[in-house]
């Protein structure tokens, strides 16, 4: 399967891709077109997500996955479809997938959109397959520039990691991961899974 992404940079793209692999349990390949965003990029990724969402229409691909980190918004609650302090449903609303699903794909499977806001961050998700044992909430780590600098430090020995070191931690614990205990560990996880 193919899918566009609208991520941050190539780590989280090549993260999220072997997430969606296990999940749907296919090979994933990103599509050829990037879309990604500096971090700190929410603003960008706000621009970019209409672009990525007719990309995948147009270039007939099977999908798009948009992800961003939720660093301290609310957090999504399936009751809530237009919060605007919600980083999922802002995403959501701004990649206006209505409008390419509406459009006529003779011969192509249905689009698939999926947004992940991981709570606080991906590093969040990563150190709770790495059985980290957070004191209290996970999600209560990672809340502003100190906090998501302290998850990296904990995920990847370091607060400001180079693009190598974060790929060559956060793949192997993608690819150990065990999709239903960490739904069961994390809500902003299950409601990724369960949009699959």
């Amino acid at each position: 399967m193919k899918f566009a992404f609208c991520v941050e940079d190539e780590t989280d793209e090549a993260v999220f891709a072997l997430i969606l692999e296990k999940l749907l349990g296919v090979p994933v390949e990103p599509d050829r077109t990037t879309y990604q965003f500096a971090r700190g990029g929410w603003s960008t990724a706000l621009l970019l997500a209409p672009s990525v969402a007719k990309r995948a229409a147009t270039a007939y691909l099977d999908g798009a996955v948009f992800a961003i980190d939720n660093d301290g918004s609310s957090e999504h609650e399936s009751a809530h479809s237009n919060d605007e302090r919600c980083r999922f449903c802002l995403l959501r609303q701004a990649a206006n997938v209505q409008v390419p699903l509406a459009w006529t794909r003779a011969g192509a499977p249905p689009l698939r959109y999926l947004f992940a806001v991981p709570v606080q961050t991906v590093e969040t998700w990563l150190l709770l397959v790495k059985e980290y044992p957070f004191p209290g909430l996970p999600e209560g780590i990672g809340i502003g520039h100190v906090g998501r600098r302290k998850l990296k430090r904990l995920l990847y020995g370091d607060e400001d990691p180079g693009r190598a070191l974060m790929r060559e931690i956060a793949i192997p614990l993608v690819t150990r991961m065990d999709p239903q205990d960490l739904a069961q560990k994390s809500k902003s996880f299950k409601q990724f899974l369960n949009q699959i």
